[in-house]
Order: structure tokens, then C-alpha cells, then sequence
């Protein structure tokens, strides 16, 4: 007897999700430039929503926190280590998947034309409370429930819901609020450190007790605000030039800002701007402007976004701070004299009991690499290690004193001044053991790290008036270089140092080439490009003048016009 087959079992259609790509993020109706990526096929319901880090910390009020084991990102109440987040690359930039975190707070996203949309329902103020003795400087705003938290410029926008009473119990406290259709602004403290919480809801504004004075700015225009201040209308008296110029570079309109000081200017001083004590971290440039008295500064070099180390030379008063990489651009000067312009590397080596010599890869880097790299008490008081099997010695005065394991590194090992700690990374052998004698030497590959300031970058632009861009030579991809971007760069004419930040006007920023022809325009005849599009800066008398996507940046370092 024959049976007939069963029916067929429905199989459900399997779709590939879709995947759209933006550069525009709107937050709570803000917009500003930002790369992300949607993937799914429903326009309100995300399956996985890419948004860089930096978008997620400056528009929304993410925080990377110290955790057990390292890093965490938090947000009203929800950690996630660091490390245990899958990453990838959105214009240069290093993403997350925010949809996980949206679905559990109910933030609403959308897309459409390019432009996400990101909302969330703004929360009662409840209580407003003000801390006592060594917290008297902060704020608890209780709340009915989790809140949107935008850095924009110089100002905190929180996506909150307050009465009358509470902004003025607020401006009672010295701070300069305004209530708007977005929420509370509160001007000039972008800068000042946040937490939200959950349990109850909470954000938390610490460092308002600060004793600068709360900046005065202009929506509008920060150039503009800029210029009346008195110290820069001092500085323009002394030879300052402060402005900005737009032209087009083909058909593309470019805005140019410039802060420009001649060479042997006696109230201005180009100086690296750097974090003092350790190498390790990134801070709003603010925070690395105000300890130097930098009346003017720009965004600095490259830096690793995710475990913010450095990515390039840097070097303060003769220390090396960090040492170069991929013999990328750089810029060296003396204080009164013209900069020089390079490539640069810095050949490291260590001599084993006056027999074999070792090289040395890197100075004082985030740069990971197997083979050998030295580390100093200019990275820090501790380094831990940036890999999974690394061991070391420690060498001082000649003589290596110490030998340390895996499990040493992972806890930490101090740097002591005048140690040297040689690191071995992949598996390379360690070249001395506890009580060879050492000697380390270093050799800048040119003139520019002979000097006692030293900051990269990349890639060099323009070489004694010559266009010298060679990006694949500097390690840089062909995608990086192709990429169209704000701009920061340092250059200089026959008279002056120039501190530049550039964007385009009409929605498409410049690429490298475009920047290179601009600055050939303005009569430039050296010129190394800086970290560009997210961390792109320009700071005049402590107030935001322009960044790069409309959100204040954290950086690794900087560069300033500092009061002699």
C-alpha cells in the first residue's frame, strides 16, 4: 500500500536585511553631521543601529566608566564592558550597535533620506539637588524617567521637562540656563563631567563650582563672540590674525577658520598641548587648553578612540610623551622659529652587555606591534598591558632590575622615573634577564625630532611650497585618504604659523587633496593635516569657534597659541 507524501511544511521566506547608510543624526530634532548604518528592512525597528561612539557619548550621554577588568560603557544603568562590544569602522570612525540600548529605554529611531531621528519622550525634573562639602560642586537632577544629554558646542542640552522654579533655583546656583522647546541648555559646561543613572533616574553634573568664569557665546556665531573678547582683541593688536574666509576649491565652497601668529610673536607662544601626568585618556580640549593658558587651540594627532591611547609623535620640552609610527608627517619648532616640516621616525635600540644590539619599535604608543617597544614615566605611573601575551624587564641605570610576567603586566607595573620598561610582544624573545647591563639609544630619522616640540600627524601636505601628499607612504588607507571630512591642520607662510580648521559649506567637506589646494591658495608653504572629522576643533579665549560634526569632541592632544 502506498501512502501519499505529507504536505510540504510552510518554510518562512528569508529575507536579507537591508542595510542604509547615513551622514546626518538628528537628535530630538538637532541635526548634526554622523555616520550610522541601519540594518533591517522595517524604518522604525531596527535590527541593529550602527552610531560612532563619539555620537553616542557627545548627543546622547553614553560615559565610558571604570570597571572591573577595564573600561565599561554605560547608560542609565545599563554596562557593557568595553571590550566585549562588537565595533566596526563608519566613516573612519569606530560604531556600536545602539539597538540594544534604545529597545530598553523606548528611544525612538527613524530613518529617511539620509537622516536618522533619535527620540525619546522628555522626563519631569522631579528634584533638583546640590552637593555638599568636597561635592559642593555637583548637581542631581531626579527624574521621572531616562533623558536625552547633548554636548552642542560649548553648551549641556538635556532632553528634560523643568518649571520655572527649578531654572530659577538653577541661575540661583550661578549657572546661565535657558529653557527651550528641546529642553534645559546650560551654557558653557559641556565640558563638565556627567553620569546618568538609573534606580532612581538621575543625571549628575559634577565640576560646576569650577572658578573659570561661565563662557558667554553666540549660537549663532563663535567666531564672532571670539572677537569681542578683550584678551583676543589684545592679541590682534599684537599681530593676531583671527577669521574666516570661504572660497571654492573647484566647485565645492570650503569655510576656512585661522588663527595665525607671526613667528617671533612676543605674546604668543605655539606650544603641544598635552595631559599632564599620564598619556593614557582623552579630554575635551578645554581641559588641555586651560592648564597651558592657550588663548587659541586646535585638535591634535591621531589617537586610538577605543582604549584613547596616542597614535603619533609627541613630544613637550625634550620628553617624548609618545614616540612617531609609520614615519608619518610631523612638525617640530623652537620656540620663536620658523616649524620644520618632515616625515618622521625615531630608530630605538638596546645594547645587551656591550654585544648585541635589539631594536626597540616604539616609544610611549598605543601603536600595538609584536616585536619589542619601550615604555617611560611620560606614559604614566602604571603600564598595563595592550595585548594578550606580553612580558618585560624593567631597566635602570644601565642594569636591568626586574623581569615581569604575564600576570604582572595585566595587573599593572609602575614606571619609575629613569626606568625604561622593554616590552615583548608575539612571542619575541626578551633580549636581557635581571642584572645585564643595558644601553638604549635613539635617533630621530631628521631634524624635526631633534626639537624640543614635536607633534604628528598626517598625511604631509605641502613641503616648502610643494604638494608632497604621499598617504599610502604614511600607512594611511586608500579609503582615509579618499574620505571627504572637516579639517584640522597646521601650516605656515613666509611670516606666520597658522592654526586651521576647515569644513565645507554646502554639506560635502573637504577631502585631502581639496584641503591641500585651499591652503595652496591662501599661500601656505608647509602644511601637516591633524586629526579631522569628529575630533576637529578650533577654540578661541576658552569659547568653541567651530568642530567638526557640532559636538564637543574628547581628544588625545593638542596644539596652542599659549600667553608667554
Amino acid at each position: 500500500m502506498f501512502l501519499s507524501p505529507p504536505p510540504p511544511v510552510p518554510v518562512a521566506e528569508v529575507r536579507t536585511a537591508d542595510r542604509v547608510n547615513g551622514s546626518e543624526v538628528k537628535v530630538a530634532g538637532l541635526a548634526s553631521k554622523g555616520a550610522w548604518q541601519w540594518v533591517g528592512n522595517d524604518q522604525r525597528s531596527p535590527i541593529q543601529l550602527w552610531i560612532p561612539l563619539d555620537v553616542l557619548i557627545g548627543r546622547l550621554g553614553f560615559q565610558r566608566v571604570r570597571s572591573e577588568g577595564g573600561e565599561a560603557l554605560e547608560w542609565f544603568g545599563q554596562r557593557v564592558p568595553l571590550q566585549t562590544l562588537i565595533k566596526r569602522s563608519l566613516d573612519d570612525e569606530v560604531a556600536i550597535d545602539a539597538a540594544p540600548w534604545f529597545k530598553r529605554l523606548n528611544v525612538a529611531s527613524s530613518h529617511r533620506q539620509g537622516v536618522l531621528s533619535i527620540s525619546l519622550e522628555a522626563p519631569r525634573v522631579q528634584k533638583l539637588r546640590q552637593g555638599r562639602g568636597s561635592t559642593a560642586g555637583r548637581l542631581v537632577l531626579d527624574l521621572s524617567g531616562p533623558a536625552l544629554m547633548q554636548r552642542q558646542n560649548d553648551d549641556l542640552l538635556l532632553g528634560v521637562s523643568i518649571t520655572a522654579a527649578q531654572d530659577a533655583k538653577l541661575r540661583a546656583m550661578g549657572l546661565k540656563t535657558k529653557r527651550e522647546r528641546r529642553g534645559l541648555r546650560i551654557e558653557g559646561r559641556a565640558d563638565r563631567p556627567t553620569l546618568t543613572l538609573a534606580t532612581p533616574w538621575r543625571i549628575v553634573i559634577d565640576g560646576l563650582s569650577s572658578s573659570r568664569t561661565t563662557r558667554v557665546r553666540s549660537s549663532r556665531n563663535g567666531l564672532q563672540s571670539a572677537l569681542l573678547n578683550p584678551e583676543i582683541q589684545v592679541a590682534r593688536r599684537n599681530g593676531l590674525v583671527l577669521e574666516a574666509r570661504t572660497f571654492r576649491v573647484g566647485v565645492k565652497p570650503v569655510t576656512i577658520f585661522r588663527a595665525g601668529v607671526p613667528f617671533n610673536s612676543k605674546s604668543l607662544e605655539l606650544r603641544p598641548l598635552a595631559a599632564r601626568g599620564a598619556q593614557t585618556g582623552i579630554r575635551f580640549l578645554s581641559q588641555l587648553a586651560q592648564p597651558e593658558q592657550a588663548l587659541l587651540a586646535v585638535n591634535g594627532g591621531f589617537f586610538n578612540r577605543v582604549r584613547q591611547l596616542p597614535l603619533g609623535a609627541l613630544r613637550v620640552d625634550g620628553t617624548w610623551l609618545s614616540g612617531p609610527i609609520l614615519n608619518r608627517g610631523a612638525i617640530g619648532w623652537t620656540a620663536g622659529q620658523k616649524l620644520l616640516f618632515n616625515r618622521l621616525r625615531l630608530d630605538q635600540s638596546m645594547q645587551i652587555n656591550g654585544g648585541r644590539r635589539w631594536g626597540l619599535g616604539f616609544l610611549n604608543s598605543g601603536y600595538v606591534q609584536g616585536g619589542l617597544s619601550r615604555y617611560t614615566r611620560a606614559w604614566g605611573p602604571v603600564y598595563k598591558a595592550l595585548s594578550g601575551e606580553e612580558k618585560a624587564i624593567t631597566v635602570k641605570d644601565g642594569v636591568t632590575i626586574n623581569l615581569h610576567n604575564r600576570a604582572e603586566l595585566s595587573r599593572g607595573v609602575p614606571l619609575t622615573p629613569g626606568a625604561s620598561l622593554i616590552v615583548s610582544r608575539a612571542g619575541t624573545p626578551l633580549p636581557a634577564q635581571p642584572g645585564d647591563r643595558v644601553s638604549i639609544s635613539l635617533q630621530p630619522s631628521n631634524p624635526v625630532g631633534e626639537q624640543p616640540q614635536v607633534l604628528a600627524g598626517g598625511p604631509l601636505l605641502m613641503k616648502d611650497g610643494q604638494v608632497v601628499l604621499r598617504g599610502r607612504q604614511e600607512g594611511f588607507s586608500a579609503g582615509f585618504l579618499s574620505l571627504a571630512a572637516p579639517r584640522t591642520v597646521v601650516a605656515q607662510d613666509r611670516s606666520r604659523v597658522w592654526l586651521m580648521t576647515l569644513k565645507g559649506t554646502s554639506g560635502s567637506d573637504p577631502t585631502l587633496l581639496e584641503t591641500t589646494l585651499a591652503l595652496q591658495q591662501l599661500g601656505m608653504l608647509d602644511a601637516l593635516n591633524l586629526d579631522g572629522g569628529s575630533s576637529t576643533t578650533l577654540l578661541a579665549a576658552n569659547r568653541t569657534v567651530m568642530t567638526g560634526r557640532g559636538v564637543t569632541p574628547r581628544v588625545q592632544n593638542g596644539l596652542g597659541l599659549v600667553r608667554h
